[in-house]
């Protein structure tokens, strides 16, 4: 254990882990007995049928569960994430003499509650869509044709920042290991804060997931199909359950800091024919010119809002697109996105900016 902070009702938590315990050490770090999570009720469980898919061309392999969370908002049970870490599989043959391949390691999420029987709400209604890989994989690793029973997933071990308030858990890794394969991981998961006053029918379904590697089907003619970042929403603003979003941010200028001037972006949340339709609940992002004066864990105030500072590791999106299996047998293309873009203009420090809530 790295390290745990309270602050107020912010939560961070330190930990490092591989890929395939990933799970169970994140439910260990936010259910301990002093610095348990007071938002979120937590549970784990590492048989879960459901979280089980068999390998994409046969019946008879399956494809590991390496553990399963959910997570439900205290305050708001209707907010129920679902977190599964997956090894995915490629099996050569329905009659399964040559092996299975095992290609990636992903997390699988779903985020519906489903009462009383907490059926996970995994692959059901989005398939790979909702599917992040942990590691891509080189051409080699992904089409092999010799019929070898072998093993190319990486367990890769990472550093994991978890950030947690009432409106939602923010995952952030950093690969240790194998760099060549391996990208910062983020995931966003939570309450989209709206521009507008939303219809009452739908206004509680605007919670979403949001990750570095962008969900959906990948088109490459189409570069918002795999060159910025992608999510999924419970419903659209008319009504359509798991419909994807866009989000993106607008700072790279850095932040002078003189004078109280700090160039500060929302996460941006948008939709191609809503247009904008509101913004991560909380998390902003800058560049600090001199990020010596603003240490990680530090706080920036000014004045009507102040935030906690985390120093983002800043990584160049590769140049060409990535690919990783998905639990459907599928081969899919993309690249990592964090930010607008790695080239900070005038350099500095990426900043993630968590913002403290005001006590009363």
């Amino acid at each position: 254990m790295a390290e745990n902070i309270l602050l107020g009702a912010l939560r961070r938590y330190e930990f490092y882990s591989y890929c395939s315990t990933f799970i169970k050490t994140l439910y260990d770090t936010v259910t301990q007995d002093l610095y348990g999570d007071i938002h979120w009720e937590w549970s784990y469980s590492n048989n879960n049928t459901y979280a089980q898919p068999k390998s994409w061309n046969t019946g008879k392999i399956g494809v590991a569960n390496l553990g399963t969370i959910t997570a439900k908002n205290i305050k708001d049970p209707s907010m129920f994430f679902t977190i599964c870490m997956n090894s995915t599989s490629y099996n050569y043959g329905n009659d399964n003499g040559y092996g299975a391949m095992s290609k990636n390691y992903v997390l699988r999420t779903g985020l519906r509650n489903n009462g009383d029987s907490v059926v996970p709400d995994l692959f059901t209604n989005l398939g790979a869509v909702s599917e992040t890989p942990l590691h891509t994989m080189d051409s080699n690793s992904v089409h092999g044709y010799d019929y070898r029973s072998t093993n190319t997933a990486v367990n890769v071990y990472l550093k994991w920042s978890v950030f947690i308030t009432e409106n939602y858990i923010f995952l952030y890794g950093e690969p240790q290991s194998n760099l060549n394969v391996a990208y910062p991981f983020r995931m966003y998961i939570g309450r989209i804060q709206p521009f507008e006053e939303e219809d009452p029918l739908i206004a509680n379904d605007n919670v979403g997931i949001f990750s570095h590697f962008p969900h959906g089907l990948i088109d490459n003619d189409d570069e918002l199909k795999y060159r910025t970042g992608r999510g999924y929403m419970r419903a659209s603003r008319n009504g359509t359950p798991n419909a994807l979003y866009h989000f993106a941010t607008s700072s790279q200028v850095p932040s002078p800091g003189v004078g109280g001037r700090f160039f500060i972006s929302p996460f941006y949340v948008w939709h191609e024919t809503e247009g904008a339709r509101g913004e991560f609940h909380g998390i902003r992002t800058a560049v600090l010119k001199d990020a010596s004066k603003y240490p990680d864990g530090s706080i920036l105030d000014l004045g009507d809002e102040r935030y906690y500072v985390f120093h983002a590791f800043d990584q160049a999106h590769p140049a060409t697109n990535q690919q990783f299996y998905a639990t459907n047998g599928t081969a899919y293309a993309g690249q990592p996105y964090f930010f607008d873009s790695p080239l900070l203009l005038g350099g500095g420090q990426r900043v993630l900016l968590f913002e403290i809530e005001k006590e009363v």
